[in-house]
């Protein structure tokens, strides 16, 4: 029998190995002491609702020494995420189903304490990984509406353009320039190109969403209308409110800025509360446990009204005002219009005094 007769009944069972399976799939691993016992998931792009746990693909257990391998694969390419443990900080993970294999270093979150370290996995191994982890320095490009001429929208932009091909421009487009008005012209070029080299995106439906959208959150619109329950458990509604400044404060009780921040609301409270129409504050908790948002508002002493709808930032009122980050807040006149965004400090006490002279 001629070898190259032999050679596929051996092909087709050296495919069938697990080794040989996963040359199109991910390998994701990683060593840290720190790390000895803990378990790594894998986890869905999204979850199907705020109020359930987050789908996981995978998960390992690392090592006495800390070190763990995840393999496998994904349904299809898109951001998907490292959680260790059952921590709240979650790590983007782009993955293609190709032959991917990445590495992650642990380093410690921006939101660890000396007594509840919070780990993270800074990945490398992928173009695609280098370039999520490239636009780090844009991150405040999706919560604060920037100029047409600001450098970094004008870069981030160049970088959209020539990798208008990558399965992870959809996702960037969608999730760094979803605020920016000056952004809308580009959004429907990129979707149309999107549409003809990538029309399965999941994400090239909601930027077609956005784009059939008028801007509802622009400075001289309308507050979109939101009622949520009080810490008595009484509803509330964002235009009932109407007659006075109001700043629409989103927070949680584990953000470290906003809980940074809640003293320099409470001293402009107490400045302008009583001046012309008077001013007030309605904070947006973004929790997801009416415990720790309680315990957080009382040991702030916040005296205004509180309301939360306990489904996170991807809740519906967090969706409603397209929140990407916190601390965020919306700062309306008595008729109840949007006059400024992301007013923090000194900036919200000059912004009121320009208001109410």
């Amino acid at each position: 029998m001629p070898l190259r007769l032999l050679l596929f009944p051996w092909l087709g069972f050296l495919l069938a190995l697990p080794g040989w399976a996963q040359q199109s799939g991910y390998t994701i691993s990683g060593q840290d002491p720190r790390l000895a016992g803990q378990q790594v998931y894998l986890l869905t792009p999204e979850r199907s609702s705020p109020t359930r746990p987050w789908p996981v693909l995978d998960s390992t257990q690392a090592d006495a020494s800390g070190h763990f391998v995840l393999q496998g694969r994904v349904p299809a390419s898109d951001v998907y995420w490292l959680r260790i443990a059952e921590q709240r900080v979650l790590q983007p993970v782009p993955l293609a189903n190709q032959q991917e294999q990445l590495s992650g270093a642990v380093r410690l979150s921006a939101s660890s304490t000396r007594h509840a370290p919070v780990y993270q996995l800074q990945l490398s191994g992928s173009p695609e990984v280098a370039w999520l982890e490239a636009l780090q320095p844009y991150a405040l490009l999706r919560s604060l509406p920037a100029e047409a001429t600001n450098k970094q929208l004008r870069q981030l932009q160049a970088q959209l353009r020539q990798r208008a091909s990558s399965y992870l421009a959809p996702y960037v487009a969608f999730h760094y320039l979803r605020l920016h008005p000056s952004a809308q012209p580009l959004l429907d070029s990129l979707a149309t190109r999107f549409a003809r080299e990538q029309p399965t995106s999941p994400y090239l439906l909601r930027l077609r969403e956005l784009l059939a959208k008028a801007p509802t959150l622009a400075v001289g619109e309308l507050a979109p209308d939101f009622t949520l329950d009080d810490l008595h458990g009484q509803p509330v509604a964002l235009s009932s409110l109407r007659g006075r400044y109001v700043l629409i404060d989103f927070w949680a009780s584990w953000c470290k800025p906003c809980r940074a921040e809640n003293p320099q609301v409470l001293a402009t409270y107490q400045h302008f509360q009583n001046l012309g129409p008077g001013f007030t504050v309605l904070s947006v908790s973004l929790d997801e446990k009416a415990n720790a948002w309680q315990q957080a508002v009382q040991q702030d002493g916040l005296p205004w009204t509180q309301v939360a709808d306990l489904q996170g930032v991807r809740g519906p009122t967090g969706h409603l005002y397209q929140i990407m980050g916190i601390p965020a807040t919306f700062l309306l006149d008595p008729e109840g219009h949007i006059v400024a965004k992301d007013l923090r400090g000194a900036s919200l006490r000059h912004e009121l005094t320009r208001q109410l002279r």
